[in-house]
């Protein structure tokens, strides 16, 4: 029969407080005695010595149940972990002169403005309203630390003391960088991450270790040993495997990379070696035809348009997509039709380009059987054409991801069934041309 495993349980000695020990000491003595002993009223002695003696008892449980969370943290502190104490939140205060006050007024340093529930800011430095001036700013700093006193704009409304031609203080933006001191638990969950980090193991380990060496590599895989058969020999001089790319997939930079093989070779078991390499991104062409009610939405259908390209450009994508999974056909669909403005999708189909070898070739762009110059690469012809009767698209390549190149929406009105159709390029994203 296999191993059953569970989570590891906090270990408690006693679960009871003060007032359960009182009740169960009542009842033992009252037992004992056979009911001799039964004067527990407040004014009794008895009650005294049993409450004194219960008090005792629930101080020693308070630190025998601590002793686990103090071995706990010792050992976090041999190893070097820190705890964050929290920070104080910080402020800008405007100070206003009462109207019709003609004076300097001057606001000391250290002058304390609270919120209505009695959160109290320190000023910084001292401020001064001109003799024309209806008004100045502040920087306040929060008393204590903590988050509670990431207080929202216009909440600070009280100042604790009396100062000649001042009116009232407001905040007129929130207050921030308020942290609360560290949890026990968050405490351990950082040790243990950290100590993952110092000897890499598992997939997670090295994938976490890339994120947080580089922040731009937003796509990250370690190949298992299957994926390997389908990689060529010469992309892979290592044999701990990992395709890393940014965001549109792309090969991240020279420094980059070295740093992130530095960083991995000094805690990788001993034998081992480093081989980065970069995914493969295929264009994709998407075609979607929606028919809507034309007499509720009769304006802005570019912006409809444009909500459709976004939900296409997002979802096929090098960072949305996993490396080695192919275009969710369903999910751009269901998602697609939740708009408002989408009574039916009439087509919906997704082309997979190619990239043909030929390509190489100066000459070959100027071939009039090629279609596209996408990225610097001609493109002849489609490798898969993905629509409501062939919905699934076999990716055998581990390190292959998608990237929506162009995306034409139709938007067809339901009374005239009239189409306006919207072309959007999105080589770099950020391009859009109606036709």
């Amino acid at each position: 029969m296999p191993n059953i495993y569970g989570p590891i349980l906090p270990l408690q000695l006693d679960p009871r407080n003060t007032s359960a020990l009182v009740r169960d000491m009542q009842t033992k003595i009252f037992l004992e005695s056979d009911g001799q002993l039964n004067d527990f009223s407040p004014a009794s002695p008895l009650s005294a010595l049993v409450e004194g003696q219960a008090f005792a008892q629930g101080e020693l449980l308070y630190y025998l149940n601590s002793l686990p969370e103090a071995y706990t943290l010792q050992w976090l502190r041999q190893l070097g972990i820190q705890r964050a104490i929290g920070a104080r939140s910080v402020v800008e205060v405007t100070f206003i002169k009462k109207r019709g006050f003609n004076r300097s007024v001057v606001i000391p340093a250290n002058t304390i403005v609270s919120t209505s529930n009695n959160l109290n800011f320190v000023l910084k430095t001292e401020v001064r309203i001109g003799d024309v001036q209806s008004s100045a700013k502040g920087i306040v700093e929060s008393e204590k630390w903590g988050s509670v006193y990431n207080v929202p704009a216009e909440s600070i409304e009280k100042i604790n003391r009396n100062i000649l031609g001042l009116e009232r203080a407001t905040n007129l933006t929130f207050s921030q960088g308020g942290k609360d001191l560290e949890s026990i638990d968050s405490l351990k969950a950082k040790a243990f991450s950290l100590l993952r980090r110092r000897g890499l193991i598992s997939a997670e380990d090295y994938e976490n270790e890339v994120s947080l060496v580089a922040s731009e590599a937003a796509v990250i895989k370690v190949l298992t040993y299957e994926d390997r058969f389908n990689i060529p020999a010469e992309k892979q001089s290592g044999n701990i495997v990992i395709c890393v790319g940014d965001a549109n997939g792309s090969e991240l930079g020279v420094l980059t990379r070295a740093n992130i093989v530095k960083s991995l070779k000094s805690r990788i078991p001993l034998g081992n070696s480093i081989s980065l390499i970069s995914p493969e991104v295929t264009p994709v062409e998407s075609t979607i035809s929606c028919e809507y009610d034309d007499e509720t939405f009769n304006g802005g259908l570019d912006l409809y348009a444009s909500q459709i390209n976004k939900i296409i450009t997002n979802t096929i994508s090098p960072e949305s997509l996993p490396l080695g999974e192919e275009v969710d056909y369903q999910k751009v669909f269901n998602t697609i039709y939740g708009l408002s403005f989408v009574d039916k999708i009439k087509t919906l189909a997704f082309k997979i380009l190619v990239n043909p070898p030929e390509a190489t070739d100066p000459d070959y762009c100027s071939d009039l059987f090629v279609s596209e110059l996408i990225n610097g690469v001609c493109i002849e012809s489609s490798e898969a054409f993905i629509d409501s009767v062939n919905t699934t698209y076999k990716n055998t390549n581990p390190i292959r991801t998608y990237r929506s190149y162009r995306v034409v929406v139709s938007l067809v009105a339901a009374s005239t069934q009239a189409p306006l159709t919207y072309t959007f390029i999105n080589k770099d994203y950020d391009s859009a041309l109606r036709g």
